[in-house]
C-alpha cells in the first residue's frame, strides 16, 4: 500500500513539476507574444490599405519626415501631412497594434477637410521604429507626450491640437490625459477600458485564463510593465478634455461595451458613436468618408459652440 501511495505520489509530483515548466515557458512565449508583435511594414500597410480603398490621395500630399525622441529618448518615426501651411490647427493620429502609421492614412481626409494639418508616426517596435517592448498603450502614452510636446516646440505653442486613435492608438490616446497634456479634444475609435482585463476575458475564451497572472509576471520581469497599468479608464478619472468614442457592434475583439465604460469614466464632455454591421477597427470602412467625418464634423462643432466668446 505504501508503496503505490509512494509511487502516485512520485507520479503527481512529477506531473505538477512538468505542468509548472510547461506554464513557465508558455508564460514567456504569450508575454513575448504581446511585447514583440510581428508587425506589418510600411509597404504591407499602404498595400492593405490601397486594396481596402482606404489610401486615397495619399501620395499626393505634401508631406515632410521627422523623427522625435520619446520616452527614455527612444527614436520615434514621423511624418507630418501638410493640409495648409497658414492653419493653426494640428491633430496627431496614432495608428493600432501590429500597425504602423500608414495605418492611420484613413483618416487623414476626414481631417484635412475641416482645416487640420495631421502628424502621423510609428509607436514604439512597429513601422520604422527600432526593435523594443511593446505595452500597448502605457509606454506609448509617454511617447506620445513626447510627440505633444515636440509639435507644440516645431508648430508654435499657439496651434489647436487633438489627438485621434485607432485600437491601441485610441488607448494610448486616452492613457496620455493622464499626463494632462495641452489638447483640445480626443477621438478614440475601438478603444480597450482596461488591457489586464481585455487579455483577461482573450483567454478565457481560449480556456487558457490560468495563464493570466504567469503572463503578467514575466510581463513585469522581462519587459517592464504591468498589463493593470494599461489603462484608459483609470487614466480618464477627472479628465475634462472632450471624447469622441467610435466603436463597431460587431467588434468581437474590444467589445463595445469597452467604449461604453470610457463614456462614463471621464468628467468631461463625451459622446458615444456605435457603428451598425462595424468589426474592430472598421467603423471608417463601414461607414464611408463622408459619414465619418460628419461625426468629427458634428463633435468639433459642439465644442466651438461651447466656447465663449472673447
Amino acid at each position: 500500500m505504501n508503496a503505490v501511495s509512494n509511487a502516485a505520489k512520485t507520479m503527481l509530483l512529477g506531473g505538477l513539476s512538468a505542468a509548472a515548466v510547461a506554464a513557465g515557458g508558455g508564460s514567456v512565449y504569450l508575454a513575448r507574444q504581446i511585447a514583440k508583435p510581428k508587425g506589418k511594414t510600411l509597404a504591407q500597410e499602404r498595400d492593405w490599405e490601397i486594396k481596402n480603398s482606404l489610401w486615397g490621395d495619399f501620395d499626393q500630399t505634401q508631406r515632410e519626415s521627422y523623427t522625435v525622441s520619446g520616452m527614455d529618448g527612444y527614436t520615434l518615426h514621423c511624418e507630418r501631412i501638410l493640409t495648409d501651411p497658414q492653419s493653426m490647427k494640428y491633430v496627431i493620429l496614432t495608428h493600432g497594434y501590429t500597425s504602423n502609421r500608414y495605418g492611420t492614412v484613413k483618416y487623414i481626409p476626414t481631417y484635412q477637410k475641416l482645416g487640420y494639418n495631421c502628424i502621423i508616426y510609428d509607436c514604439r517596435d512597429h513601422g520604422e521604429n527600432k526593435e523594443a517592448a511593446c505595452s500597448i498603450g502605457n509606454f506609448e502614452a509617454q511617447d506620445l507626450l513626447k510627440v505633444i510636446e515636440d509639435t507644440y516646440s516645431r508648430y508654435g505653442e499657439d496651434i489647436e491640437l487633438g489627438l485621434h486613435g485607432e485600437s491601441m492608438g485610441s488607448a494610448t490616446s486616452l492613457i496620455v490625459l493622464k499626463y494632462r497634456p495641452k489638447v483640445r479634444f480626443v477621438v478614440a475609435d475601438c478603444s480597450f477600458a482596461n488591457l489586464y482585463e481585455l487579455i483577461r476575458d482573450g483567454y478565457r475564451n481560449m480556456h487558457i485564463g490560468f495563464m493570466l497572472e504567469p503572463v503578467n509576471r514575466t510581463l513585469k520581469r522581462r519587459y517592464h510593465f504591468d498589463l493593470k497599468d494599461t489603462s484608459p479608464r483609470d487614466a480618464l478619472k477627472g479628465n475634462m478634455v472632450p471624447i469622441c468614442l467610435i466603436h463597431g457592434k460587431e467588434d468581437k475583439f474590444i467589445d463595445p461595451a469597452n467604449s461604453e465604460m470610457l463614456s462614463k469614466a471621464t468628467s468631461g464632455y463625451c459622446e458615444l458613436h456605435l457603428v451598425d454591421g462595424a468589426t474592430h477597427a472598421h467603423s471608417r470602412a463601414v461607414l464611408g468618408e463622408e459619414a465619418y467625418t460628419k461625426i468629427v464634423r458634428d463633435f468639433l462643432g459642439k465644442l466651438e459652440d461651447s466656447e465663449p466668446e472673447e
